[in-house]
């Protein structure tokens, strides 16, 4: 499976910057990295669905788009109807994607004070005590574009749950990121300039997620698209903790 590499030097933080931000520069507008008017969606026959209709197909909730390389910046995309007794569970002989080099399950998580897009302000305190479910990505980044309406529909499942935190960490810069958010929404705390919690933690491909349980302890943690399960391990992480 293809990763998207961010390639930086740890040992000086200026040459990782500058290394780092020169892998994932953004080559056409922003808004052109979302779903768009130009996004080739079909059905598994291959008949292109318009623009209006998948949309509006979408937006039922019994349809997700699945890309047809998840490992290449494609415009191409199935629309698949989702099976109401499956969805959300994973099947016996489910793969378990491939942990990252990154982080260790059952290793301690250390948090740091962020701010999001919006202004909120996120504490190392406060989210002590809470499931804390993390995301790294970058614009560039197809198949971290790819998960995000799964990983949206996550944050609906447990929206009533103030016990549960999500937060997308993004090497991009806040206008970048906000131009993005218009097309395509990420219902994390999206948190943006971020270059310096990549380089502490080390993180060097995404898309990366993370699971962290009340005591800090990672419980889950992933490094790819993972043939689009991801989000379905989360869920499944966060049942076991609960």
């Amino acid at each position: 499976m293809k990763n998207y590499y961010i390639l930086f030097a740890i040992s000086s933080l200026v040459f990782s910057i500058s290394s780092a931000y020169g892998q994932i520069e953004i080559t056409r507008p922003i808004e052109q990295y979302g779903f768009n008017q130009k996004t080739v969606v079909t059905n598994a026959k291959g008949e292109k669905y318009t623009y209006a209709k998948w949309r509006e197909l979408m937006a039922t909730g019994y349809y997700m788009l699945k890309p047809v390389q998840h490992d290449s910046d494609s415009s191409a995309f199935i629309l698949t109807k989702r099976d109401p007794l499956a969805d959300g569970i994973l099947p016996t002989n489910a793969i378990k994607p491939p942990e990252t080099r990154f982080f260790k399950t059952g290793n301690t998580f250390s948090f740091f004070n962020m701010r999001d897009v919006n202004g909120n302000v996120i504490t190392a305190a406060e989210l002590k005590g809470k499931i804390v479910v993390l995301n790294f990505w970058f614009i560039a980044c197809p198949p971290c574009r790819y998960e995000m309406p799964e990983l949206n529909r996550l944050v609906d499942a447990y929206q009533d749950n103030k016990d549960i935190v999500f937060i997308a960490i993004s090497l991009d810069k806040t206008e970048q990121v906000e131009r993005f958010l218009k097309v395509s929404p990420f219902k994390y705390h999206v948190v943006s300039d971020s270059m310096p919690l990549f380089s502490y933690y080390g993180v060097d491909e995404c898309p990366v997620s993370l699971v962290i349980d009340r005591d800090g302890v990672i419980r889950f943690n992933s490094q790819g698209y993972g043939d689009g399960t991801v989000p379905d391990w989360i869920r499944k992480t966060i049942s076991d903790i609960k």
